[in-house]
């Protein structure tokens, strides 16, 4: 016997679909969930860093917010830049003092952004402690930050 008797027409799994209820056009599309604020981490050489770059990820595994490579925005990758710009917000989280995240971001032409900046919650470059007490601070830090209704700053 062939093969091709044994494959049901599209048209019947089609109308079986239709019986179940598995192919109803009445019913409404599915909803989107809300998107996500992006956040980008200088993750520089520093302790700091290190910290920055964990605060990120912690919030992208919570899903509070959608990390995103800043390195790809320094690259001009398309995608990444494409992906940045249509967040409803964007965090950046820097390390220390020298603030080569927001740098690298208005140098791209990026000047709305909330700015974490982790020497003001005191880390300090290289003696600071990368725990995970440590990261769940700062990100409780940076999901306050997010949630404060205020406009980002204009950098």
């Amino acid at each position: 016997m062939p093969w091709w008797p044994l494959i049901e027409p599209v048209a019947a799994v089609n109308d079986r679909r239709n019986l179940i209820g598995m192919n109803n056009s009445a019913d409404p599309p599915p909803q989107k969930p809300a998107a996500l604020p992006c956040v980008l981490a200088c993750s520089g050489c520093s302790h700091a860093g290190e910290l920055a770059d964990h605060t990120a990820r912690r919030l992208n595994h919570l899903g509070v917010a959608k990390m995103s490579c800043l390195a790809g925005i320094g690259g001009r990758v398309k995608s990444i830049a494409n992906t940045v710009q249509k967040a409803p917000e964007l965090l950046m989280i820097d390390g220390c003092p020298l603030e080569c995240g927001a740098n690298s971001l208005r140098l791209a032409g990026v000047t709305k952004f909330k700015h974490l900046k982790l020497h003001e919650c005191g880390v300090r470059k290289h003696e600071s402690e990368v725990s995970d007490e440590t990261v769940e601070r700062l990100a409780q830090s940076a999901s306050q930050l997010l949630s404060q209704n205020t406009t980002p700053v204009l950098a």
